[in-house]
């Protein structure tokens, strides 16, 4: 670990210890974290003179080549995975059957690529379209699992099957009427519970599948939550497999993060939000935890639109709370604002 000023900072560098201004009060970025060069601007308008670099050799050129992949390489990837998603989903409802090596080779070849591209989650946001379907979903969910995953330092094989798992979480809604998946209205009591099925219709498509017993129970519980609230079982606490807790986090803020036919897409800051009110009771809270300390950093430096329709960009977030749509932002004529002390918010991003 090296002390490196702020001036001699580059994109892709890994902080080696967190990152603390406002005396004490507002964490900038957190161990571990990769640095871009917004991160960069709002280090030195902080006026830090220098942090610790995490300067490990083989992180460092892992890192600094993730930076140069480009926005248009991730969605042309992102495309060429979707139709070979429809593809193998249209086969399992002809045929009953998941051609599982053909997912797996998605998995090794595509998914865990685009799950390691330097501003994934931001090229996801800019390339969701409105009516997002199923193949959508399940491509987003795996790629976020991945991202959560690796934070949650998932390595190598056992990433692989974790993200095969979000990939394939919703299979079973294959089996629900596209009346039922698509209607902009409320849903009876009967429509939901043949909506509620959809984790043990996955299960039971997949059960002769030759696949790892807890890539099938990561899919049938990932909507079981830790107070028993979830479905189909109800289960609690540890009767919930790991898999299956970290699948839900992914699947709750791409869910939140998406458009759908009965309501607009929220922001990430929302998502997140929603997420810290759901953390200790529904979902597992140290990869929760991850998932929101990471993303705070990740979000340092994004454009965002004001509730007063003015654009700013992401300074810090406070570090003793977790109120995601209000952190420290600078406007375009260079003004700081502290949204925890202004009647603002966040309501879009770009």
């Amino acid at each position: 670990m090296n002390l490196i000023f702020t001036q001699d900072l580059v994109p892709g560098m890994c902080i080696g210890g967190d990152v603390i201004a406002g005396d004490g009060f507002i964490k900038l970025l957190t161990q571990g974290a990769v640095i871009n060069q917004s991160q960069i601007d709002s280090l030195k308008n902080w006026g830090l003179p220098s942090i610790n670099i995490d300067d490990t050799t083989d992180k460092m050129q892992e890192k600094v080549i993730a930076v140069h992949m480009t926005k248009t390489e991730f969605t042309k990837g992102y495309n060429e995975t979707i139709d070979k998603i429809v593809h193998a989903f249209r086969h399992v409802k002809k045929f009953g059957e998941v051609p599982i090596a053909e997912m797996q080779e998605l998995v090794d070849q595509k998914i865990i690529l685009l799950a390691e591209t330097i501003g994934v989650l931001e090229h996801l946001h800019d390339i969701r379209c409105y009516s997002e379907n199923t193949f959508n979903h399940s491509l987003n969910v795996a790629i976020i699992t991945g991202i959560l995953g690796k934070w949650c330092n998932y390595k190598g094989t056992e990433l692989k099957k974790l993200i095969l798992t979000g990939l394939l979480h919703d299979i079973g809604k294959l089996v629900v009427p596209l009346s039922i998946l698509n209607k902009p209205g409320r849903l009876s009591d009967e429509e939901f519970a043949a909506i509620k099925k959809h984790p043990q219709d996955g299960y039971q498509v997949l059960k002769d599948a030759r696949i790892p017993e807890n890539i099938k129970l990561g899919i049938w519980q990932h909507h079981e939550r830790l107070d028993g609230s979830g479905y189909p079982l109800g289960l609690i606490g540890d009767e919930i497999c790991a898999e299956a807790k970290i699948i839900s986090i992914a699947d709750v803020y791409d869910a939140i993060t998406s458009d759908r036919v009965y309501r607009r897409k929220m922001t990430p800051f929302e998502a997140l939000d929603i997420l810290a009110d759901d953390l200790f009771e529904k979902l597992e809270p140290v990869s929760c935890l991850t998932f929101m300390d990471n993303m705070r950093d990740y979000l340092i430096g994004s454009s965002v639109i004001l509730s007063n329709g003015k654009k700013a960009k992401i300074i810090a977030f406070y570090a003793r709370d977790r109120c995601f749509t209000k952190p420290v932002v600078c406007t375009r004529n260079g003004k700081l604002l502290d949204l925890q002390k202004e009647k603002l918010c966040i309501t879009g991003v770009g």
